[in-house]
């Protein structure tokens, strides 16, 4: 240690050195009065002085130190390493030859336990490293040893294993603090998570279990995020889904009310830490594991009952979209999440609640509704979800029956109408988040107008024979061209003349092709002589232009 120590200080001596003749020369040229004794001894430095000069608190941390093999660094480390192999199988054969009895087993873990607590915190200032792992390898000894005595030899009954535990637990919660180390902290939660010691024997109780993982995920949780430990908040979120699930599976066989409220209790309080953390970037990383927890919690509802009671719909919205609200808008990402979720509970419960012709148009109107939110917060995600929404509800429409649509798909077109209204006045607006191409918003609207356009005419030409109901979508696309021509012209709206035109193209090859053979003369000369009136038009107005 003092070689070392030596080394480190004859290094900084030389830094400070170099440092001290640089500064020294830019003087004596900055005043002009440099000497040949000096110029002398510059040329000796030269390359020297070439190197940047460095600050001398910051040189021995760039200059990389060459891996130290020396002995007395290495051989105690193989040393303990060796004797702990030794310890195992001589311990192994003791018990094979009935020398070790269960009791000594468990005394002797004990302390071996403390030994290497009472090691790792002389160790502490000298040697860190080896300190942190005998510090952590102590208490999952004492972590192995109070397993043993509990379930594989009944020394000790639940009750005085799970103070024992949380003893341990504190400890390892003290060390972790006071050397502040992750490494500690995590294998405290993998210990503790990973072995139910309330299975043991017949003092198996299933809310001292659940109590006891509360308990333990609370103080775990607090503790790592407190500490920003990343890694050790993960390992003691995902831990408790395991410990729950094995124990439903295992311990009880069936998924119950019972184990649902550990698990909301855990998601209430993942909501509560987001809502009181005001670092984005914090709570973003707490993002993945509230919706994970999210979907967990719908998972276990479907399968503890035959239909989820709509209540709980309404408690998840309220709750996240409260939540949302709450948030400051710093967290613009954690908002956005919160809210479609929220959104999302509403769109479950509009599905369970009401019959299949009013769904879709509620689903319709929530779209608008989280389109309205996105724009006022400038949220993609919201404006993502929106888009979804509308989506599925047009969908209903596509699969649904021409019967229907003065009273359900005439309601959703309307909505749908109104949300590309609202998105083309976001888009619009100076200081939108949108900015995007006008041209997309004509497209879709033009492409709902005829969506709408075709089942307005399959609902009237319901119970027509064939031949005039083919015919009738033929007027149809006529009639649209005609409108489409007469708003472009009013207002010079390019792509709208065009959309004119082609449905006008679509219109007389429709006719010519799958409509002429069916009709007489007098349907033939009602329809072509109003389209050819509108194509003179047309052509007039187009020569006009050139």
């Amino acid at each position: 240690m003092e070689k070392e120590e030596f080394e480190r200080l004859e290094k900084k001596i030389g830094a400070l050195e170099r440092e001290l003749y640089a500064v020294k020369r830019e003087l004596l040229h900055a005043k002009g009065k440099a000497e040949p004794t000096v110029i002398q001894k510059a040329a000796v430095h030269e390359e020297r002085e070439r190197v940047p000069i460095v600050d001398p608190s910051t040189a021995p941390v760039t200059e990389k130190e060459r891996f130290d093999f020396s002995v007395e660094r290495w051989l105690p480390k193989v040393f303990l390493f060796v004797l702990l192999i030794g310890s195992i199988w001589g311990f192994m054969a003791a018990s094979q030859n009935g020398w070790v009895t269960p009791g000594l087993r468990v005394l002797t873990g004990a302390v071996i336990s403390v030994a290497m607590y009472a090691l790792g915190e002389r160790y502490s200032r000298d040697q860190r490293k080896l300190s942190l792992t005998l510090l952590s390898g102590s208490i999952i000894l004492a972590i192995i040893t109070l397993f043993s005595a509990n379930i594989l030899y009944g020394y000790i009954g639940g009750l005085i294993t799970n103070l024992l535990l949380l003893v341990i637990i504190s400890v390892g919660l003290w060390a972790s603090h006071k050397h502040g180390s992750q490494l500690i902290l995590c294998l405290i939660g993998a210990g503790a998570y990973l072995f139910p010691f309330i299975f043991a024997g017949d003092e198996r109780n299933e809310w001292l279990f659940y109590g006891y993982e509360m308990v333990l995920f609370f103080v775990l949780m607090t503790f790592s995020t407190m500490k920003r430990y990343r890694i050790a908040w993960n390992i003691h979120y995902y831990l408790l889904y395991f410990s729950l699930f094995f124990f439903a599976a295992f311990g009880i066989g069936e998924m119950t009310l019972t184990v649902f409220i550990p698990f909301a209790i855990q998601h209430g309080y993942l909501l509560l830490l987001i809502v009181l953390n005001r670092d984005e970037r914090v709570s973003a990383e707490m993002i993945p594991a509230m919706v994970s927890g999210c979907f967990i919690l719908l998972g276990l509802l479907n399968d503890i009952y035959v239909e989820i009671p709509l209540y709980y719909y309404w408690i998840f919205a309220g709750v996240y979209i409260g939540a949302s609200f709450v948030e400051p808008k710093e967290k613009k990402r954690t908002k956005d999440v919160l809210l479609v979720l929220g959104f999302m509970h509403v769109l479950l419960f509009l599905f369970q609640y009401y019959e299949y012709e009013w769904r879709f148009v509620l689903v319709a109107l929530q779209a608008i509704a989280l389109l309205w939110l996105a724009g006022r917060r400038e949220s993609y995600i919201g404006l993502a979800g929106s888009v979804l929404l509308i989506v599925i509800s047009l969908l209903s429409v596509l699969v649904g029956s021409s019967v229907d649509f003065m009273t359900d798909e005439l309601p959703i077109f309307a909505a749908a109408f109104g949300y590309v209204y609202l998105y083309a006045y976001y888009n619009q607006s100076a200081s939108s988040f949108l900015n995007g191409p006008i041209t997309l918003v004509k497209v879709v609207l033009t492409g709902l107008v005829t969506f709408f356009v075709f089942r307005m005419t399959d609902y009237i030409v319901l119970d027509w024979a064939y031949t005039p109901r083919t015919t009738a979508f033929t007027v149809a696309i006529a009639t649209l061209s005609i409108l489409y021509l007469i708003y472009a012209e009013t207002k010079k709206d390019v792509f709208y003349r065009w959309a004119g035109i082609s449905f006008l193209a679509l219109a007389l090859v429709k006719f010519f092709l799958a409509d002429l053979v069916f009709l007489d003369f007098t349907i033939r000369a009602m329809i072509l002589i109003p389209i050819g009136v509108i194509g003179l038009v047309l052509s007039r107005v187009l020569y006009k232009k050139k």
